[in-house]
């Protein structure tokens, strides 16, 4: 079973996409009926299915336990998908450009973990999604611009020692949402239909209004730059080739 994952593999990385490509890789075990065009990538997975008209570009790197595109659904180029995870997307969905989305392998991670995107949903470039538990995307939904983090875990630390604790949680957004560039979502989030989440938001709590979503207003501070450099301590190491101060973490009550 682990020869046939990996000469698939070779094949999805060494042939051009054509008709022979698919021909071979329905000969291990793959669902691709005509139509489909697979590019340059490693693609090594437990079960793949691709229901028609779908295309996976060049420089992908995929290794998972299920891949499941629905009819014209879509991955484009240089995305890195890796963990014992599904990765479902429904018709005309797709995933752009140099995303990461990662699942830690068993005994880090437990149970099935799933990342679904609905009808016409779309991740866009340079996004980072954690998949430790599920995440999924209601139809028309998109993870726009760059740089959007989501995580599924995060951890809390006793108050002294090494102690600690991780939290899991899945990550659902609904239809019709537009999430904007360089957002962080948290585990155990919700995203109800219809919401619109401005760019550079940090999101960890559930979002269940109708509406948009800003993170704080910009403001207007007085600055006067000679006191705001005298407000730290000058740095004066020699080598340094610009003028520097430290500021000194302030210190608790």
């Amino acid at each position: 079973m682990h020869l046939n994952f990996s000469l698939s593999g070779l094949i999805c990385l060494f042939f051009p996409p054509c008709a022979l490509k698919n021909f071979f890789l329905r000969f291990f075990g793959w669902k691709v009926p005509s139509g489909c065009r697979i590019g340059f990538s490693w693609i090594n997975a437990r079960h793949v299915e691709l229901r028609g008209f779908n295309t996976i570009g060049h420089g992908n790197f995929i290794a998972l336990d299920t891949l499941l595109l629905h009819e014209r659904s879509y991955i484009q180029h240089l995305n890195r998908a890796t963990g014992p995870l599904w990765l479902v997307l429904c018709e005309n969905a797709g995933i752009g450009n140099q995303n990461k989305i990662t699942r830690g392998p068993k005994g880090v991670s437990w149970g099935h973990a799933m990342l679904k995107l609905g009808k016409f949903s779309k991740i866009t470039v340079g996004h980072i999604i954690d998949c430790t538990r599920s995440v999924s995307f209601g139809d028309y939904s998109i993870l726009a611009g760059n740089g959007s983090q989501l995580w599924t875990h995060g951890y809390l630390h006793a108050p002294a020692g090494l102690d600690r604790f991780r939290i899991d949680g899945s990550i659902r957004v609904g239809n019709n949402v537009y999430i904007g560039s360089a957002c962080v979502l948290t585990s155990g989030v919700r995203v109800a239909d219809a919401v619109t989440i401005g760019a550079a938001s940090c999101v960890s709590r559930s979002l269940d209004r109708v509406g948009l979503y800003v993170s704080q207003p910009l403001r207007f501070v007085e600055l006067d730059y000679d006191q705001a450099a005298s407000r730290h301590p000058p740095v004066s190491i020699d080598g340094l080739v610009e003028r520097v101060v430290h500021k000194h973490i302030p210190k608790g009550p």
